[in-house]
Order: C-alpha cells, then sequence, then structure tokens
C-alpha cells in the first residue's frame, strides 16, 4: 500500500534534500513532478526524520508537501542544476547502516558476479537476482535485486560489457541487512533503487583507471529453484544435511520442512522447523 511519493531535490551546488508527498495528497501532485525537470516549489514543511525509515540521511530534515505547495515547472532555467548526485557508502561502513530504519545508500562497485533472476524459495511467489560487486581493495559485497529490479537488470549487456573489460556499476537506493544465519552485510534494493553501469562521472572513471586485480569472468546462470506447492513442500522430507544446505532465502516467510534423522537404537526422529524468518 502507497505510504508517501519521495524523491530528492538537488540545486545549483549540488545539495540534496528528500522530499514527501503524503498518501492524502498523490493525485494532486504526482502529475507535476517528474524525475529530471527543474521546479520552484514553495510553501513546504520542514519535519523531522531521524525517527524515519527507508530515507537519505544527508540532513535530520525532510521537506514535506501541504496541500497549499506550490510546484512551478521551469521552461527556461535550470541548466546549471545537477541531475545526478551520489554519496558513495565504503563497504566497511555497511554493517553500521544494517539498522531498523534502513537508510537508504549508494554503493559502487565491479560487477564480479550476476545471479539468475529466481524465485526466493520453492513456495515463494517473490523472485530476485543476486549480483556480487568488488570495490578497490578486492573486497565483495553481495546484492539483492528483488522484483522489477532484478527482472529489469541487463544481464545480457554487463555480459558482453565484460568480455572487453571491467563494468562498472552504480547501486543507488539500496540498503544494508545483516543475515541472520550467515552473520554476512547484505545490500538490497528498494522501492528507490537506481542502477547505473558505466556512468560518465568522475567517480566511475578514476575507478576505472584505478582497478588493479584482474578482469571478473562473468557467466551466464540459468534458474536453479523448482517452484512446488505450499502442499508438496510440506510432504517432501529432507535430510539435517540438505535442511543445512538451503540458501537462507529458503526460510522466506516462515517456512516448514519435515525431517527424518537415524540416531542411536536404530529408531527414527522426526523434527518439523517451523517459522524461520529471513530479515
Amino acid at each position: 500500500a502507497l505510504i508517501s511519493i519521495d524523491g530528492i531535490l538537488l540545486d545549483e551546488d549540488g545539495c540534496m534534500a528528500q522530499i514527501s508527498v503524503p498518501k492524502k495528497f498523490e493525485k494532486q501532485f504526482c502529475g507535476l513532478l517528474s524525475q529530471g525537470s527543474a521546479y520552484i516549489i514553495s510553501n513546504v514543511a520542514a519535519i523531522d526524520i531521524r525517527s524515519k525509515s527507508y530515507v537519505y540521511r544527508h540532513q535530520n530534515y525532510m521537506l514535506q508537501f501541504k496541500q497549499d505547495t506550490k510546484v512551478d515547472l521551469l521552461h527556461s532555467r535550470g541548466a546549471d542544476i545537477p541531475t545526478l548526485s551520489l554519496d558513495f557508502c565504503p563497504f566497511y561502513q555497511l554493517p553500521q547502516k544494517a539498522i531498523d530504519s534502513k537508510p537508504l545508500l549508494d554503493v559502487i562497485g565491479v560487477i564480479c558476479d550476476v545471479g539468475p533472476y529466481d524465485y526466493a524459495s520453492q513456495t515463494s511467489q517473490h523472485k530476485f537476482r543476486k549480483t556480487k560487486i568488488r570495490n578497490l581493495e578486492e573486497q565483495t559485497q553481495e546484492l539483492v535485486l528483488w522484483g522489477q529490479h532484478g527482472e529489469s537488470f541487463d544481464e545480457e549487456t554487463v555480459l558482453k560489457k565484460s568480455q572487453e573489460g571491467i563494468v562498472i556499476a552504480i547501486f543507488a537506493g539500496v540498503t544494508a541487512t545483516l543475515q541472520r544465519f550467515t552473520g554476512m552485510i547484505q545490500g538490497s534494493s528498494s522501492s528507490a533503487t537506481q542502477i547505473y553501469l558505466d556512468l560518465d562521472i568522475p567517480k566511475v572513471q578514476k575507478y576505472r583507471t584505478s582497478y588493479q586485480w584482474k578482469c571478473p569472468t562473468l557467466q551466464k546462470h540459468l534458474p536453479q529453484v523448482k517452484q512446488v506447492s505450499p502442499l508438496e513442500a510440506a510432504c517432501k522430507l529432507y535430510t539435517i544435511e540438505e535442511i543445512s544446505n538451503l540458501p537462507a532465502s529458503s526460510f522466506q516467510g516462515g517456512a516448514t520442512f519435515s525431517t527424518t534423522k537415524h540416531v542411536a537404537a536404530n529408531f527414527q526422529f522426526h523434527a518439523q522447523c517451523t517459522n524461520f524468518p529471513l530479515h
């Protein structure tokens, strides 16, 4: 369900401010705003965002639209206003960002693996694509692109470009999540995520000239999750080893697995693992 329409404003100096249109004003303002256009916006309210989730934390406030807010499109001005501003989060700072408020982050790196667009688990209706990027220190970070972001990711173009050299990706507006089962930090797409490949900006150019490691060899991966109904999944018997080797995504939303295990005295032990939420 829609909560609000949020966006980012940039001024002539590249300073950033987050805006928010409450749900009750959606119809009033949605048609007046488009990405890349320049506006004069007046009569907005500055509200505290320190307790809010999924926001860029460049300030402690955001600009919220009101019923009497005015939005005027600039047709002849605004040529000097930048259309993009990025504040990259180093990989080592991601654990500090894996908090309940889920601040939105920008990360950059060389693509070193592209997974298939696949179901999150055998019984899940949600699909995602896992990718990995590598920084200049050869550290690797995994990112999960959910739904539309995973489906629209241009895998073919990335694989083709990787044959000629490194492919530098920018993932803007992602969140950091601590994986409970592995203890690893994982980046995850949000509704605000934007993906840029080999963007023509100084940061990407510097990345290209500074990268000293071997160019990753990328391969196409086929989907591996065979979808089954919840009833079929509940009737399947797993060994303990099979359950321990399942990916964390298999436990999303609460999953049930039945298992048998032979133990001493030659009898069978039946156990059922339930309600393993994926965070």
